[in-house]
């Protein structure tokens, strides 16, 4: 590829992921506000403010997939900035509804806006990057999204704190969302070089749902699938007790969490790209049987982390951090490569929809085991199913090159 073109690319590659990471970064805002403003200001029950929050996860899970079919078919470029306009109104509207029971269906609007944006961005990256530096590409989409899911949370705290309002932080987060749309009209406005997508040239509807029933009969593409769920699955069950069990088994405070979680995020942010670097240069499979497996022995670890025991617990948070940052970029380029070139939104939607499922299952089923088997068993349970992926990713890697090794 000459030098322009090279540069070219590369500004639409950072282009998007900057979408991605501003888009994040604004969602993230609400994270802690929502929560405080429901029970703090309008006097909302703490089981409608689960409602409030599970309905938002439940809604996203669901149609990114559907999302994703439609971005392969009209282009990405209308799904994406129709999303973000819808879900940049809906801090707006959080700032002056006085009825908790309303955010019920206007989280329902916001998460259907949110969904557009992961796997039309995805695969719009896909469109526009060689299969041989497929798994950086999406390590910088994952540095730029982790980025903004990080310091979102801190951002809209500040802010609110800052002007003792919490609606001042709707504001901004309606503000970056909205930001997040302009930029994806102009970075989408360009045209992709090949086939999917904005670019054009999107199949006939038959050609469509033959592609998408070949994807879903694969054997393979479904054990892809199972792996994602069961990771996520697995990191969810952890969701709902972590801060729990940091204040009563391990002994931090409410700011060392704070800090811990902030400094895990963005270096695992910072690995992303040398980690999705060395995913191409060594091999996809490979690495995501090296992350997954590091991951599986990290959750077995973090049990042992007793009251004071930092060191072990700082050594189970590198192993989980290390192989996020490893497998996560490689892992969404292999989901890729098995998408058809007119199909691949649709695919990438799919993906992350069965990862979703698993942050909706698990937070459940995790603060049952906490409250019946004693605090270590959600991790345990972890490591149990981190394990099945583990394995079931290797064995998914075997079938697909013969071995764990690089592909050719």
């Amino acid at each position: 590829m000459p030098a322009p073109a090279e540069a070219r690319a590369a500004g639409a590659l950072y282009g998007l992921a900057a979408v991605m990471g501003i888009a994040e970064l604004g969602f993230a805002t609400n994270i802690p506000l929502l929560p405080l403003y429901l029970k703090e200001q309008l006097g909302a029950s703490a089981a409608l403010v689960g409602i409030v929050v599970a309905t938002f996860a439940g809604i996203e899970t669901v149609c990114k997939t559907l999302w994703g079919g439609v971005a392969d078919r009209i282009g990405r470029r209308p799904v994406v900035v129709g999303g973000l306009l819808v879900s940049s109104l809906a801090p707006l509207l959080m700032a002056v509804l006085r009825v908790p029971l309303l955010f019920v269906p206007l989280r329902l609007v916001d998460g259907t806006g949110s969904a557009a944006v992961w796997p039309s961005i995805a695969a719009s990256i896909v469109d526009r990057t060689r299969r041989v530096r497929r798994a950086a590409a999406m390590g910088t989409l994952n540095m730029f999204f982790l980025s903004g899911l990080a310091l979102g949370p801190s951002l809209g705290l500040y802010v609110a704190g800052a002007l003792r309002d919490y609606r001042a932080g709707f504001y901004l987060a309606s503000a970056l969302l909205l930001s997040a749309a302009v930029l994806a009209s102009r970075v989408l406005g360009v045209r992709a070089p090949g086939a999917g997508g904005d670019a054009g040239l999107r199949p006939g509807a038959g050609r469509y749902r033959a592609l998408v029933r070949s994807v879903a009969a694969s054997p393979r593409f479904g054990a892809m699938l199972a792996v994602a769920f069961l990771q996520t699955f697995g990191i969810g069950l952890l969701a709902p007790i972590l801060p729990i069990y940091a204040h009563e088994i391990v002994g931090l405070s409410d700011q060392a969490l704070g800090l811990v979680f902030l400094g895990i995020v963005l270096a695992v942010a910072a690995a992303s790209i040398p980690g999705g670097r060395l995913a191409d240069r060594v091999g996809k499979p490979r690495i995501v049987a090296w992350g997954m497996g590091i991951a599986s022995a990290g959750m077995w670890l973090l049990p042992l982390a007793g009251r004071g025991n930092f060191i072990v617990l700082g050594a189970a948070a590198t192993m989980l951090g290390a192989s996020y940052a490893l497998s996560a970029p490689a892992w969404l380029a292999l989901v890729s490569e098995a998408a058809p070139a007119a199909a691949t939104a649709t695919v990438m939607g799919v993906s992350e929809t069965a990862q979703g499922a698993g942050f909706v299952v698990g937070p459940a089923l995790g603060g049952l085991l906490y409250d019946r088997l004693g605090p270590h068993a959600p991790f345990v349970g972890s490591a149990v199913l981190l394990t099945l992926g583990a394995a079931l990713a290797v064995s998914v890697v075997r079938r697909q090159t013969g071995r764990p090794g690089p592909v050719r």
